[in-house]
């Protein structure tokens, strides 16, 4: 029911209030014109306690308003805080402490109670209903490691709408944390508990998503006729919905009356309507039916390039399934309004979703998937579905924007765009005041006292570089110090953004005439620039849109797409872990759309502001539609993985082509060329940048890394400061900000001439360094993988994945080496040694990896199977599902290093652990070249379960070879580690869990704005997870996520990781074991290391020797070693 505020008149629909309040209401006009009127500033008051400006002429009738007044009950305690707040205090976090020592979670939770319980009944005064979560902070001692550390344990967000719920609401909060804290106790941590510091409540409005009166349904939707939508005019739509599923219509089945009504079908006791999620439970119990509700989202169709619908969820999913079940639809409308609708065929509902084939399909009811077979599905209910709607390509032939046709599920290089060298690109740094904070949070303990101590971080100055990649002249500096450095900086780029587009990018440029040269070879081209396929009589001349110059001959569909990038990156070093928190909180001034690559829900990858450059027709819409460049901001860190002044290091001076044009004197250059050294902490007020000189060594203490400074580096401190003539501590700060900005522009100017010209890709384009190398070594060696399309060999791979082997396998070691000066004569010699593989992981990136053509094996084709008839190099590879037992007579010998670990819970412990064992394996899923090796070496195959067939080649010993052998050919540290890198961040990108991947949105506003949700609106949904408040304005939710797309090839790194243990395996027993026997035993072992403890006369001369088993490319040839 929806009530007008002005005429007390009640309307059923909220679209029929609004109208009344346009035209209708007599009352009304009066007041909207006041409420429309724009009123000075001047003459506004605002309001502490409802954080809103009022017109003075209203001031007094809000002053007797029931908001003012529920505001003004709220009275602040003592020992209570507020530390956050958005949307008028919507979200809000309390802090709450105490001076007294208490060391019991309960004990701490009952001090507290009074006052937990008085922020609930006020927050309830002001919005009826909250999400509420709590978490309790503690100060830590490990004596073993002599650390101090701080320690949270916090709850689940819980929904409260009256204050008879609060005290079970804490118990059970109560509850919650105090298992968190003896399970972080008992995990043999080390910890000790010094002081619980303060608890924190987070509580957000809560306006629940309510499901009532009828919502149409989307066209291609009711297509399917999969959906029955009653047309109820009530509240109960959930219960119509219902009978719906029990009843067939007496009618037509969209309408109340063709069934029998509700009430007298349903027992609906205790249960409020519209119904919510939440008490769907309730429901099921009362009525002995089980109930899964799906819900219903709009995507963009990138191969269509339409608007279109899939069904997500499951949002509420039952916990047994009953013989009466009911499969429900809840839709919403702009306006939030939700719906629900009985879904009488899902299978059919959800079949487009998944395939264009027809046949026979076993649909899984939690994850949205289907099987050819009800056996398979069996077993995926039973050991894999995780409740959450699984992505899958499909087999089906579809085109790319290249005019390729190829099988959806084809894995392959086609981001030819990325080639392009990204024309503008800025570089960019911050400098902060580090002001300490003390909230009176002092831990004592029998010895002594501790502070925990945080500083706040206030930006006083920034820097950029805005780098044009084919006009040098066009590049610029910017550098601000001043109180408000962080809004600037956004301001400064927006406006440089704006600039840059209405300078070059708004109208491209016509091409210049081409060369005679030019022309003659465009004429005899016969491969495309772009793609270096054939060019089959569809050729034109390709040239940039910004310069006018002919860049090569293209296919006509590889031109059209060979675009400009429409973003301009923002590279700063270490952007992800701290600089993007200075500024990010300023980037929503004007409700621009800011999109997020996030970690978690505060570390992000990657973020890009949407900045309103232009308007344009579209021709399709006959609308005027918004043009927009974005700011792109990514960490320089995510790429290369070192402080500024390691990689500074590796330049050599011609190298640093941007700092030379800013200091060409010789002197000025080689004190700036290198990273300098800055007084952080010493920096705690503005009134500090204004000293005269520079403070005394001790000074530049850095509490962050917790090291002084060199003498030398403090001399060569005091040497800029008088060089470069610095007046106050401020300029001193200005030279090493700019010293800073272009060493980074330096660093990764050159590593893009590296990708450019090693892998004709730019890392302009990219967030991370493992994505430029995956699609360097798609495009190097031509790969296409197949991405699988049955869920069943998804889990079979996803939970089979073991990383390397890292465990200590005995406590105390001490050697007798007789080449160390406590040598003990009259004992054996013992040696403890230190043995790395060297390049574990490239060597198994070199070996038959799988590309494609996975089926499984039939039961016939399994029992005919024998591994040991395929080599390593067959094109045919296999992973198995086994049985293996463990003779009992191998256990002595193989107890230092057993083969086959697992992954699983030690007791004790919440955390999975890959641990070594000499139990027999049960199902365990192995690589045909580790099984062999396992039974090699003793182990009894029992059963073979399941097998997958794959063809394979040594496709990925191309890239790897190529990069190890530019690593050695390399003339500088910078690219030899750039070509290392290369090679490693494959590996990782082979393994990546696309289940760890969050979904968190950076909102601005409150409610929702046309299309885009609000914060209301996300808080709301039942898959809300948690938040961050950056400002008033801007909050990062993080949600729950509702389905997942499994686009990578896990079979790939699956492989290599059972690959790589063969030589660990092999070398272990094959070459030490055979060598030394009983002699030798295993103290660690990580991945590919062991420290060993071997008993032999001279272990040197052993390993010269068996030289051909020991890498000694690092050592000086005819090298005189003494301990031969």
């Amino acid at each position: 029911m929806f009530i007008c505020p002005s005429c007390k008149k009640n309307f059923t629909r909220k679209d029929n209030l609004s109208r009344h309040l346009k035209s209708a209401c007599n009352k009304s006009s009066f007041l909207n014109r006041w409420l429309t009127t724009s009123t000075p500033e001047e003459k506004k008051k605002y309001c502490e306690e409802c954080k809103e400006s009022i017109s003075q002429n209203l001031w007094f009738g809000h002053l007797r308003s029931n908001t003012h007044k529920n505001n003004s009950k709220i009275i602040e305690q003592p020992g209570v805080q507020i530390i956050k707040s958005a949307f008028k205090e919507r979200i809000i976090t309390y802090r709450l402490s105490m001076e007294e020592m208490i060391l019991n979670v309960k004990n701490y939770f009952i001090k507290l109670e009074k006052k937990i319980l008085r922020i609930f009944e006020d927050q309830l005064r002001k919005h009826t209903c909250l999400k509420i979560n709590m978490e309790l902070f503690g100060y830590y001692y490990n004596p073993s490691t002599d650390n101090h550390d701080v320690k949270s344990f916090n709850t689940p967000f819980k929904v409260i709408c009256n204050s008879a719920e609060t005290k079970d609401l804490i118990e059970e909060f109560v509850t919650v944390i105090d298992n968190k804290a003896d399970e972080f106790a008992e995990k043999d941590s080390g910890w000790i508990l010094l002081n619980f510091i303060h608890l924190e409540i987070n509580i957000n409005k809560f306006n629940p998503l309510r499901a009532s009166s009828f919502i149409e349904l989307p066209p291609e939707i009711v297509r399917r006729q999969a959906v029955v939508n009653i047309r109820n005019n009530d509240d109960y739509c959930f219960a119509w919905s219902i009978v719906a599923a029990l009843h067939p219509p007496t009618g037509v089945d969209f309408v109340t009356s063709s069934y029998p009504h509700y009430s007298t079908v349903l027992n609906t006791a205790g249960i409020d309507f519209p119904i919510t999620l939440k008490n769907i439970k309730k429901f099921e119990n009362q009525n002995n039916i089980s109930i899964n509700v799906y819900g219903l989202e709009k995507y963009y169709n990138k191969i269509s390039k339409n608007e279109e619908y899939e069904i997500i969820g499951p949002l509420h999913f039952t916990n047994a399934k009953k013989n009466i079940h009911v499969n429900l639809l809840l839709i919403n409308d702009d306006d939030g309004n939700l719906h629900y609708c009985y879904i009488s065929d899902l299978s059919k509902l959800i079949s487009k979703q998944l395939s264009k084939h027809n046949g026979r399909k076993y649909l899984c009811e939690g994850c949205l998937q289907y099987f050819d077979t009800e056996q398979k599905l069996q077993y995926h209910n039973s050991y894999d579905c995780d409740h959450v709607k699984i992505n899958l390509p499909s087999k089906e032939l579809v085109k790319d924007k290249y005019g390729n046709v190829a099988y959806e599920n084809i894995l392959k290089y086609t981001n030819y765009q990325k080639q392009m060298e990204v024309p503008f690109v800025i570089y960019a740094d911050f400098e902060c005041i580090l002001k300490p904070l003390n909230n009176n949070e002092n831990v004592e303990d029998p010895n002594s006292s501790y502070t925990v101590k945080n500083f706040e971080h206030i930006p006083y100055s920034f820097a950029y570089y805005v780098k044009c990649s084919f006009d040098d002249t066009y590049s610029k500096f910017e550098k601000y110090r001043g109180l408000d450095s962080e809004k600037v900086f956004i301001n400064s780029l927006e406006q440089d953004a704006l600039n840059l587009y209405q300078t070059f990018l708004k109208t491209p440029k016509k091409m210049n005439t081409l060369t005679e040269l030019e022309q003659t070879t465009h004429n005899n081209a016969t491969k495309c620039h772009i793609c270096d396929k054939p060019l089959l009589g569809d050729k034109v001349a390709d040239y940039c849109h910004i310069t006018g110059n002919y860049r090569g001959p293209a296919h006509s569909l590889c031109n059209i797409n060979y675009k400009i990038p429409n973003f301009i990156p923002v590279i700063m070093h270490n952007l992800r872990n701290y600089d993007s928190h200075l500024f990010l909180k300023n980037m929503c001034s004007n409700k621009e759309q800011i999109s997020v690559i996030p970690q978690n829900k505060e570390k992000y990858i990657s973020f890009e502001k949407h900045i309103h450059v232009d308007n344009y027709f579209d021709k399709h819409t006959r609308n005027l539609k918004k043009k927009n460049l974005s700011l792109r901001f990514i960490d320089s860190f995510q790429f290369l993985s070192f402080s500024l002044s390691k990689l500074s290091d590796t330049l050599k001076d011609e190298q640093c082509i941007e700092i030379r044009k800013f200091f060409n004197d010789e002197e000025h250059f080689k004190l700036i060329r290198q990273k300098g050294v800055f007084p952080y902490n010493y920096i705690d007020s503005f009134e500090k940048l204004e000293e005269k000189f520079l403070p005394e060594k001790d000074e530049f203490f850095n509490s962050l890394t917790d090291e002084h400074i060199s003498d030398e580096e403090y001399e060569r401190a005091l040497k800029v400061w008088k060089l470069f003539e610095c007046e106050c501590i401020g300029h001193y700060s200005d030279i090493y900000l700019l010293s800073d900005t272009m060493l980074l522009a330096d660093i990764f100017e050159n590593f893009r001439k590296t990708c450019l010209s090693t892998y004709k890709l730019d890392p302009a384009h990219f967030y991370t360094f493992p994505g430029l190398s995956w699609e360097a070594c798609l495009r190097f060696t031509g790969i296409e993988l197949e991405l699988l399309i049955d869920p069943d060999m998804i889990h079979f791979f996803k939970n089979s994945v073991r990383g390397g082997v890292s465990s200590c396998i005995t406590r105390k070691s001490e050697a007798n080496n007789p080449f160390l000066s406590k040598f003990d004569a009259t004992k054996p010699n013992k040696y403890i040694m230190y043995y790395d593989a060297t390049n574990l992981y490239g060597f198994a990136m070199s070996q038959y990896l799988p590309t494609g053509d996975f089926v499984w094996l039939s039961e016939k084709e399994i029992k005919d199977l024998d591994i040991f008839s395929f080599s390593n190099t067959s094109s045919k590879g296999y992973v198995l599902e086994v049985d293996l037992e463990y003779p009992e007579h191998l256990h002595d010998y193989h107890n230092d290093f057993p083969f086959c670990p697992e992954n699983y819970k030690p007791p004790n412990s919440k955390s999975t652990k890959l641990i070594p064992n000499l139990y027999n394996k049960s199902k365990y899923v192995i690589h045909y070249q580790f099984l062999k090796q396992c039974l090699q070496n003793g182990l009894k195959l029992t059963k073979i379960h399941r097998v997958i067939q794959f063809s394979q080649s040594a496709w990925l010993k191309k890239f790897i070879d190529l990069n190890t052998k530019l690593r050695n050919e390399s003339k500088n540290e910078f690219d030899r580690h750039t070509f290392k890198l290369a090679n490693n961040s494959i590996y990782g990108k082979t393994m990546e869990n696309v289940d760890r991947r969050v979904d968190v949105r950076l909102v601005t506003e409150w409610e929702k704005n046309k299309r885009k949700d609000g914060a209301e609106n996300l808080i709301a949904k039942p898959y809300f997870k948690d938040l961050t408040v950056f400002s008033e304005n801007l909050v990062a939710i993080q949600m729950q996520k509702i389905s997942i797309t499994y686009n990578k090839p896990i079979y790939v790194g699956f492989s290599i990781l059972d690959i790589s243990k063969t030589v660990m395996y092999d070398f272990f027993y094959n070459f030490l074991k055979p060598l030394y026997k009983d002699n030798v035993a295993l103290l660690y072992t990580d991945t590919d290391s062991f420290i060993l403890e071997i008993t032999t006369n001279n272990v040197y001369h052993d390993m010269h020797k068996n030289i051909h088993k020991f890498d000694t490319s690092n050592y000086l040839p005819n090298i005189h070693m003494r301990c031969l």
